[in-house]
């Protein structure tokens, strides 16, 4: 078998308002991101780039097999200079033919390439996702376990095994299985629960370096840590532009399924030209999860956004997947486009509101115990770090305070939780008595603090919101309807029917199914 040859690096440089002298395109019938029309003279020139070379890699990011406009605002958001891990198209094409995973392909020069976690590189030390397919009835691993050292590590990986093709590596060490922490089970635990996996499963894993740094750091490996753009099945972003008829398709809640779907979606319309397919699952819209949403709450924040809006959708299959994992498919747009996005989309939206308005501030709230509770409920999305508050009721001590849905915990009684596991943030407040203090802030402030590494801490907050005063009469739990199975095209004027009332109940509805609900 002919040896593949190997990749290059090319850094390339610019002036500010120039170009890097090439074209990146993808053609009819043939793989890759192709460099074309090499500028004589140009950046990409003095480098060496030719005519058909495939990009790898942009910086540190693994890019064959992401999206093209991806791979473009990572080359522009790389300002004036930019490094590319390129394959030469005779390389590329044998390549592709004996089934070589390219994102193993690292350049001999000697400023290395960063260490490649399940196809996708990077500079922090992360967990990665792996998904095995048995090949011949093998996922082409052995389990060992090291003297003195707790967990089972990998081991006797077998060269273009299921394994090895999914990215795993000698020493790495498991801590999940299918979404479950298996860090405390013993081998034949494991062993035993792989084999009840049937051919597929989903690990989590660790390598030595990075095992290293979380434990130095206490930091605990979950999930939400790891890239998720090697996986097999992606999510689809899909941009909509609102036409003459809306957006040509309906929004549909079904009987005995959880969530928003996607169906009717007209010939030619937006939301055909956009990518959109009959049963696709609505997971966020321009950036914000949406499972939370009953679905007149969702209809209405489709029609705020305007004459555009960008949806996060997933099939099946990648469904399916993302919950094997463990995870929210909100992951994979955090990693793509990264927290900020949805704030900038949420603000070109609705009037360019200042970043400096309070509802990008945090807010220090004090709550005392009434005999009926604090009177919200808190909510986590399964693989997604944070806790936000999903319901706020009506005349309780929580409204009081200042409490608002969707605002999301940073501290409880001075002390960090964004962290926190639902579990654990529930227990601090279970023991915190009959006197409360939780600083929040709204989804918007967060992403926009997260984006520009602005701190979170009281120190910024003007005024903490006063202490307020009990008021003695009880306050009954507003109650919360079920979905019934409706439709309603996006395109038309607000909806006229109404859900059905459910009967009052002190927690989610049976067919509301979140993750992480607790009634405080």
């Amino acid at each position: 078998m002919a040896a593949v040859a190997q990749p290059r690096v090319c850094k390339l440089s610019k002036k500010e308002g120039e170009s890097y002298g090439f074209f990146l395109r993808i053609e009819k019938d043939i793989e890759g991101h192709l460099i074309r029309c090499v500028v004589n003279g140009g950046p990409a020139d003095k480098v060496g780039m030719k005519d058909g070379d495939r990009v790898l890699r942009v910086n540190t990011d693994f890019v064959d097999s992401e999206e093209h406009q991806q791979v473009v605002e990572l080359i522009k958001n790389s300002e004036n200079s930019v490094t590319l891990l390129v394959l030469d198209d005779a390389s590329y094409i044998q390549a592709k033919k004996q089934g070589i995973n390219l994102s193993h392909l690292n350049s001999p020069n000697p400023t290395p390439v960063q260490p490649v976690m399940n196809g996708v590189s990077g500079e922090k030390s992360r967990p990665k996702l792996c998904y095995l397919v048995k090949q011949d009835s093998s996922f082409g691993f052995s389990l060992k376990s090291i003297e003195g050292v707790p967990g089972l590590f990998m081991t006797e990986i077998i060269p273009s095994g299921a394994a090895c093709n999914a990215g795993v590596q000698s020493k790495d060490r498991i801590v999940e299985l299918n979404g479950e922490n298996v860090e405390n089970l013993t081998h034949q635990q494991i062993v035993t629960k792989m084999k009840g996996s049937g051919n597929n499963i989903m690990l989590l894993l660790v390598d030595e370096a990075s095992d290293k740094h979380f434990k130095s750091k206490m930091i605990k490996v979950v999930a939400s840590m790891a890239s998720v753009k090697g996986l097999p099945h992606k999510p689809r972003i899909a941009q909509l532009t609102k036409g003459p008829q809306g957006y040509g398709f309906s929004l549909r809640v079904e009987q005995g399924r959880q969530g928003h779907y996607i169906r009717d979606i007209d010939p030619n319309s937006p939301a055909e030209k956009s990518g959109l397919l009959d049963g696709d699952l609505l997971i966020a819209v321009n950036g914000n999860v949406v499972d939370h949403l009953d679905h007149e709450s969702l209809v209405d924040k489709i029609k705020k956004s305007g004459n555009k809006t960008t949806f996060l959708v997933v099939d099946r299959p990648t469904n399916e997947l993302y919950k094997q994992a463990g995870i929210s498919p909100i992951c994979y747009w955090e990693e793509v486009y990264g927290s900020h996005q949805s704030v900038e989309i949420e603000e070109s939206q609705e009037s360019q509101k200042s970043r400096d308005s309070p509802k990008h501030s945090p807010k220090l709230c004090h709550l005392t115990k009434r005999s009926e509770g604090y009177g919200f409920t808190l909510n986590g999305i399964k693989g997604v770090q944070g806790q936000f508050i999903k319901q706020v009721v009506e005349g309780s001590i929580a409204e009081e305070a200042g409490l608002e849905v969707n605002d999301i915990l940073i501290e409880v009684n001075g002390v960090n939780v964004e962290a926190d596991t639902h579990e654990e943030l529930v227990e601090k407040i279970k023991c915190s008595g009959d006197k409360l203090s939780m600083l929040v802030i709204g989804k918007e402030g967060y992403g926009h603090f997260k984006a520009t590494n602005t701190p979170t801490s009281p120190t910024v907050i003007p005024v903490p919101t006063p202490e307020p005063v009990i008021s003695p009469e009880k306050i009954e739990e507003e109650s919360i309807p079920e979905e019934p199975a409706t439709q309603e095209p996006v395109a038309d004027s607000p909806t006229q029917e109404r859900r059905e009332q459910a009967k009052s109940s002190s927690s989610s509805s049976a067919e509301e199914d979140t993750d992480d609900d607790t009634q405080l």
